[in-house]
C-alpha cells in the first residue's frame, strides 16, 4: 500500500489494469447474456412451432373427417347411379385413410416433444369404429329402393358428432399446454434477466467503490507530493 501511495505511476497502472479487466469481464458477460437470450428465444420458437404443427394436424383430421361425412351423403344420394356411387365411395374411403394419417402425424409430433399421446390413440380408435358403423350401414343399402338411402343415412346420422367434439377438446388441451409452456418460459426468462441485472448492478457498485478508493489514493498522493514540494 505504501508503494501505491508513493508511486503515482504504479498506482495509475494498477487502476488501468483494473479498468481493462472489468471491461473484458463486461464484454464476456454481455456475450454470454446474448447467447442465453438467443437460446431461450430459439427454444421458445421451436416449442411454439411444434405445438402449432400438432394443432394443424388436428385441424386436418377434423377437416378431412367433415369431407368424409359429406362423401358418405353424396354416395347415398347417388346410389341409383353405379358410376357416381363408386366414385363417392372411393372418395369416402380415401378420406378415412387421410384422417388416420393426420392423426398419425399428430401422434408422431407429440411423441417427439415427449407429450402423452393417449388421447390421439383414442381418437384413432373412435374413427376406426366410426368407419365400421358406416360400412355396416352400407350393407343395408338397396339401390333399387328410393327410400333406402334415407333410411340408411338415418341409422348413422350425427354419429360423427362425438368424434368431432373429441377432436375439438384435444385441440383445446393442446392450446392450453402451449400457453402454459409459453408463460413458463417467459417466467424463467424473467428470473434469469433479474439475476443478470442484479449481477450487473453489483458489478457497477463494486466498480464505483473501487473507483472512489483509487480516486482517494490519487488525491492523497497528490497531497503528499504537494507537501513534499513545499517542504523543499
Amino acid at each position: 500500500m505504501k508503494k501505491l501511495i508513493k508511486d503515482p505511476g504504479y498506482l495509475l497502472k494498477v487502476f488501468m489494469l483494473f479498468i481493462v479487466a472489468m471491461t473484458l469481464l463486461s464484454i464476456f458477460g454481455g456475450y454470454q447474456l446474448s447467447k442465453l437470450i438467443y437460446k431461450m428465444n430459439d427454444f421458445t420458437l421451436q416449442q411454439t412451432d411444434h405445438l402449432l404443427l400438432i394443432d394443424e394436424n388436428l385441424d386436418d383430421a377434423a377437416i378431412v373427417l367433415g369431407r368424409q361425412v359429406q362423401e358418405w351423403k353424396d354416395m347415398l344420394l347417388r346410389s341409383d347411379d353405379e358410376e357416381l356411387y363408386n366414385k363417392h365411395r372411393k372418395a369416402f374411403l380415401n378420406s378415412s385413410v387421410e384422417v388416420q394419417e393426420a392423426l398419425l402425424r399428430t401422434k408422431t409430433a407429440m411423441q417427439r416433444d415427449g407429450l402423452d399421446t393417449k388421447e390421439i390413440e383414442q381418437l384413432s380408435i373412435e374413427h376406426k369404429a366410426l368407419l365400421s358403423y358406416y360400412i355396416l350401414a352400407e350393407t343395408r343399402l338397396n339401390p333399387k329402393s328410393i327410400d333406402s338411402s334415407h333410411e340408411v343415412d338415418r341409422q348413422v346420422i350425427g354419429i360423427d358428432r362425438n368424434l368431432q367434439q373429441h377432436i375439438a377438446a384435444v385441440k383445446s388441451d393442446i392450446a392450453q399446454l402451449a400457453n402454459q409452456q409459453l408463460n413458463g418460459t417467459i417466467y424463467k426468462q424473467g428470473n434469469r434477466y433479474l439475476v443478470v441485472g442484479l449481477l450487473g448492478t453489483i458489478s457497477l457498485l463494486v466498480m464505483a467503490i473501487l473507483g472512489f478508493v483509487f480516486a482517494g489514493l490519487f488525491q492523497n498522493t497528490d497531497s503528499e507530493t504537494a507537501a513534499n514540494s513545499s517542504a523543499i
